[in-house]
């Protein structure tokens, strides 16, 4: 494998010449030749979401495939020219999940991935398999109007869980840059029994250690800005993560105050100081 190709290599290039276009995980190439030849499983019956040119599918798979559900997403190609010398969002995803395993970061398993292309250039869509977690639901039931907001020990749970996964990246340059909490999933419905996941990879880059500070207060500003929890579980889920990230840029006290004055979109919005339950 070269640096070029390397998941933690922080000079991998998103090069689609350097990765294959269509892959599938051995022993998942009949599951996936019956998935292909039956695009009615791709109907409304079995949609899960449909956002930003991406539609999710679970889809159950017969026995003599192993049974058991996949999540099918579908990437439009609407920026077709942006893709012509560049990685797919499918293969991408691919390449930092490869990562994400190397990490120990617990994640979805990537079972296919493959894109058509016309005239072997212009992206027209894009697909990619991962094995469907059931019984997962995702970190916005912790969100303001969410269904468990007002369940603080899941709450802090979900944060306690999350918090030394997030430096466990940030330790190996790992930059997520779509930690919102509709892409964490969790299991369980006590917090002893709690575990989460990350999904929706993408948008995962390495950078290099000059890069770093700009890093940490941008993931982490994401879930503490779409949370919003309460000062004291903020400092909490920081300093979990300072504990667990030593060479973090930032002293804990600077690490808060640096996020109290961070600016998104021309816009600042003190996401450790959000009050009391």
């Amino acid at each position: 494998m070269s640096i070029f190709s390397d998941p933690l290599s922080p000079w991998r290039q998103p090069l689609r010449f350097l990765y294959p276009a269509n892959w599938c995980k051995p022993g998942f190439e009949q599951a996936l030749a019956y998935l292909q030849q039956h695009p009615e499983l791709r109907g409304k019956s079995n949609l899960l979401t449909n956002s930003s040119g991406k539609l999710v599918w679970k889809i159950p798979l017969p026995e003599e495939f192993g049974g058991g559900s996949v999540a099918w997403k579908l990437c439009e190609g609407k920026v077709p020219r942006r893709y012509i010398i560049n990685l797919s969002h499918p293969a991408r995803e691919w390449r930092n999940y490869q990562a994400i395993e190397r990490l120990g970061v617990p994640a979805g398993e990537v079972l296919a991935f493959g894109e058509t292309r016309k005239y072997h250039w212009k992206l027209v869509e894009s697909f990619i398999v991962t094995r469907f977690i059931e019984g997962t639901r995702n970190g916005c039931d912790f969100m303001p109007g969410g269904v468990l907001r007002q369940d603080t020990a899941m709450r802090r749970r979900f944060c306690a869980l999350i918090a030394p996964e997030i430096a466990k990246m940030h330790r190996h340059n790992f930059f997520h840059k779509a930690l919102h909490p509709r892409n964490i999933l969790y299991t369980g419905n006590t917090p002893d029994t709690m575990k989460v996941f990350f999904i929706d990879v993408a948008r995962c880059r390495i950078r290099l250690n000059f890069a770093m500070p700009y890093v940490v207060l941008f993931d982490l500003y994401t879930p503490l800005l779409d949370l919003q929890i309460p000062t004291e579980e903020s400092l909490e889920f920081l300093r979990i993560y300072h504990d667990c990230f030593p060479e973090c840029p930032f002293s804990f006290p600077e690490l808060g105050n640096r996020l109290r004055k961070y600016r998104r979109h021309k816009k600042t919005f003190n996401v450790v100081d959000c009050g009391k339950s």
